[in-house]
């Protein structure tokens, strides 16, 4: 307790402002305390002045006092350092295995640590407001890796280590592989030189196609030529991007592509004025330009060592108000108001393009301008205006509304001369309809509104009484203004419908409103409830019992709610009897004293084959001086009731007990390989499954014990995994199971077939639709192979977006499961056998890291790990070979 006053102590004495002293020794064990606790000086006293704890002001009393409080803080500090220590080491973790995963996939080391850092960046960036931005961090452009079995445009050009794919599928049937040598020409099979370094994808489809002609026989369509592996490039990526330098990229990418390996534009970078430098050629790159027309240029492709340069924006305005996209623009040259406003995909319905504002800042002095746009389309804008179109609030309404009490309700156009007799002719008023008053809402010029009275009759005048733009007329109804009151028949009476409409006249008695219900039932009571509400108080009530022969002319008010009973409602319904156990249908009957035991046993169905005859209980309810009640019980043997039945009493309870030892034939089922396949009753306790095999003759040569499935019917357990294999061979073991009762034991054929089920592979780029039934495919066993051989040499391989490689299952034919073990990166995937099921599960969703103040420093992070995860990846490489 003496080192918390201390801390307290000391952290008065730290401040400057106090005049005390402190010694060396106490400034040590308070850095101390607080290095263990991870927590510094400054941290703890910034954190307390915003709790409102200033510790400069307190007395040594009220610094005791808030002792909880401040170590409470300590606390909630240390607390949040360990989450964010927790953050930064699970997002080390899975960079690192992202980054292991796409090396397996066939990136080198160098794309895949920048995908990853890109993504990871892109996460913790926040949404830009500049226009164009946002497309190198929301995926809208990818990059593409240099194995990537990519579409690339007719305008790509080719270059010497590009390798093209030729098949041939016609009469003549062939599959070549060409790659640009160093000079920039392919070699045919029969030797023949094919000079296309330089040429675009386009042309030398063709030419290669007139080429082969010369040696193949095919037709139009029978011939595929795609790039099959692009070459690498090296980029230099500097200025206002997320992270500049050299990138190894895929020749695929064009100028777009490369700036999305180093995280796009910062907020203050370019998105107009993109420089890219290839030699002594510099091209221009604009996404605005890319965003109206995507279709890829030749002059994008990037070339070998090539710079990408992103300066500063030099004229960023901001849009906001009626256009459908407010956001900050930047704008080149001459660009000026229209301009902005298509980049914006221009106004909205309800902007009023006469009066936009545009707001400036000029040598210190903020000024605002009005720019008419359709005088001045051309306005030209400076770095910084704020353009504010205006959006016209309440905009004016060219009708009239008609609604309440006529046939056609709704809008009518608004002509000059319009009147409310005109409107109300064109909505034709209902039958009920007042016309003595309606009302008519207008707008004054202010905004109010004002509410006028107006007759509709033929002398009220309504063909002088002119309508405004925007009025609204309301016409009333008779019926609004009456009680429509009812009264409510319920009970036993053969009429459905409860509620009827109360006579105008207010003439209803008794017995009329029993008849318009129908009438009651033949189990009616002859007597009623009349439930009364009072018309001047609806939550009032009164109750009176009526018998409806006597009080038939009793004379009825609104809102009456007459009630018939059923006898059966005066009686016990719980005045039953019971019958359960060894009876074919257990039932519970109403007593009567007619009622005696062989008959309930009687509705029963009589007793069951396992039924003890001579042991049936009747429990019975005994009533001690009327109120205390106690259980008693008597045994009653069947065959010796004789001619005098036993009687039964209310609320007796009958059990037919069962015999010890009496127990059915219990059959087990074998299906399959067996010798004599069927059904099969169980001899003796506790007997096993080798020893039912053994009186079905044995399993064929066939069999296929390693796929043998049992399902268990007994408690609805189900299917239960078994190891045949393992019983045959050791039949004392504990795979030799104990038979239960419908036990199904189902043995197959030997099974050559493995199923991969492809939900997580890219089996959908390498396998045809025909091949694939229900998204899985079988393909045949191939020996001592792990599950990832297979998903590799059949399923086209994990899919890096989805697939969770460590998760990786096999189910065996027999239903057991067997899981991929990892160990520090590495995985060691499961061994497949005849008969088994593949599973790649997904990955699951990301959780969407709460952003912080500051970004993460993905770059030192990547370059932290770059040398562990480059002795991992290399490991994996070569053990592997």
């Amino acid at each position: 307790m003496l080192k918390y006053f201390y801390l307290l102590l000391l952290l008065t004495l730290a401040v400057p402002s106090v005049a005390l002293a402190q010694t060396p020794t106490q400034q040590a064990q308070l850095q101390a305390y607080l290095g263990n606790r991870n927590v510094t000086q400054a941290e703890l006293l910034v954190r307390l002045q915003a709790e409102g704890i200033d510790v400069t002001r307190m007395t040594d009393e009220q610094l005791v006092a808030s002792r909880p409080r401040i170590e409470a803080v300590i606390g909630e500090i240390e607390a949040e350092k360990a989450r964010e220590a927790d953050a930064v080491r699970a997002n080390a973790a899975e960079a690192a295995e992202e980054i292991e995963d796409a090396v397996e996939d066939g990136a080198s080391v160098e794309e895949a640590i920048g995908e990853v850092t890109t993504e990871k960046a892109n996460e913790t960036e926040p949404r830009s407001r500049i226009y164009g931005h946002q497309i190198f961090r929301n995926k809208s452009l990818e990059l593409y890796r240099a194995t990537d079995d990519a579409s690339p445009p007719p305008s790509y050009p080719l270059k010497p280590g590009d390798q093209i794919a030729i098949n041939i599928f016609g009469a003549s049937q062939a599959e070549l592989l060409l790659e640009l040598n160093e000079q920039g020409f392919v070699l045919l099979p029969n030797s023949i030189r094919i000079p296309l370094g330089g040429v675009t994808l386009g042309d030398a489809k063709r030419l290669l196609s007139e080429r082969l002609k010369n040696y193949y026989a095919y037709r139009d369509g029978q011939l595929s030529i795609r790039v099959q592996v692009a070459r690498t490039i090296s980029v230099n990526i500097f200025g206002e991007v997320e992270t500049s330098g050299n990138f190894t990229i895929s020749a695929l990418n064009t100028g777009f592509n490369a700036i999305v390996a180093a995280g796009g534009p910062t907020e203050l970078g370019s998105v107009r004025n993109i420089q890219l430098v290839r030699g002594e050629e510099t091209t221009i790159l604009d996404v605005y330009e890319y965003l109206r027309n995507p279709v890829q240029r030749a002059d994008l492709f990037l070339a070998d060592n090539a710079s990408i340069y992103v300066p500063l924006a030099e004229k960023v305005v901001e849009l906001t108000g009626g256009v459908r996209r407010p956001m900050f623009y930047e704008l080149k040259g001459e660009e000026g108001l229209r301009d902005l406003l298509e980049f914006a995909g221009n106004v909205t319905p309800d902007a009023e393009t006469s009066l936009i504002r545009v707001t400036r800042l000029r040598n210190g002095v903020i000024e605002l301008i009005n720019v008419d746009l359709a005088a001045q389309p051309d306005f030209a804008l400076v770095d910084g205006d704020v353009v504010a179109v205006p959006v016209i609030d309440n905009p004016i309404e060219e009708f009239v509304v008609v609604e309440g009490s006529v046939l056609l309700p709704g809008e009518y156009p608004f002509t000059e001369g319009l009147t409310v007799a005109d409107v109300v002719a064109k909505s034709r008023l209902r039958p009920g309809a007042r016309t003595d008053v309606a009302f008519l809402f207008s707008r004054n010029d202010d905004g109010t509104q004002r509410l006028r009275r107006v007759g509709l009759g033929a002398d009220a005048g309504a063909e002088k009484v002119l309508l405004k733009r925007g009025d609204r007329l309301r016409v009333l109804a008779q019926r609004s203004f009456q009680d429509n009151t009812t009264f409510v028949v319920t009970g036993a009476v053969r009429d459905t419908i409860n509620t009827y409409p109360f006579p105008d006249d207010g003439a209803l008695n008794l017995e009329e409103a029993i008849l318009l219900a129908g009438g009651t039932r033949r189990n009616a009571a002859r007597e009623v409830i009349l439930v009364r509400t009072a018309l001047d108080n609806r939550e009032k009530r009164s109750y009176r019992r009526l018998n409806l022969v006597d009080d038939a002319e009793f004379r009825l008010q609104p809102l009456d709610r007459i009630v018939v009973s059923t006898n059966e409602r005066f009686t016990d319904s719980d005045r039953t009897v019971s019958i359960s156990g060894a009876v074919r249908n257990p039932t519970r009957e109403v007593y009567d004293e007619s009622l005696k035991l062989t008959d309930l046993l009687f509705l029963a169905g009589g007793t069951r084959i396992s039924a003890a005859r001579d042991r049936v209980e009747v429990f019975r309810l005994s009533f001690v001086n009327g109120a205390e009640t106690r259980t008693l019980v008597e045994t009653v043997d069947l065959d010796a009731i004789g001619a005098n039945d036993f009687a039964l009493q209310p609320f007796d309870e009958i059990v037919v007990r069962s015999a010890a030892e009496f127990e059915p034939i219990q059959n087990v089922f074998l299906r399959g390989e067996v010798r004599y396949p069927g059904s099969y009753a169980l001899l003796k306790n506790n007997e096993r499954l080798t020893d039912v095999i053994a009186r079905a003759g044995g399993l064929t040569s066939e069999a296929f014990t390693g796929g043998a499935t049992m399902n268990r019917a007994e408690g609805d357990i189900g299917s239960v995994v078994l190891d045949l294999t393992a019983a045959v061979t050791n039949p004392s073991g504990p795979t030799n199971m104990v038979l239960r009762r419908g036990d199904t034991i189902n043995i197959p054929k030997q099974q050559d077939l493995v199923t991969i089920v492809l939900r997580n592979t890219i089996a959908n780029e390498i396998v045809a639709d025909s091949l694939v039934e229900d998204r899985t495919i079988q393909v045949a066993y191939q020996g001592d192979k792990p599950a990832n051989w297979y998903v590799k040499r059949y399923a086209g391989g994990f899919d890096n977006d989805l697939a969770r490689r460590r998760w990786t299952t096999v189910q065996y034919a027999n239903g057991q499961v067997r899981e991929t073990a990892s160990f520090a990166g590495l995985h060691n995937y499961p061994e497949v056998r005849p008969g088994s099921i593949i599973r790649v599960p997904a990955r699951p969703e990301k959780i969407q890291k709460k952003r912080r103040e500051e970004r993460f420093d993905w770059v030192g992070l990547t370059s932290v790990i770059l040398g562990g995860v480059s002795t991992i990846v290399s490991f994996i490489l070569i053990s592997r070979r």
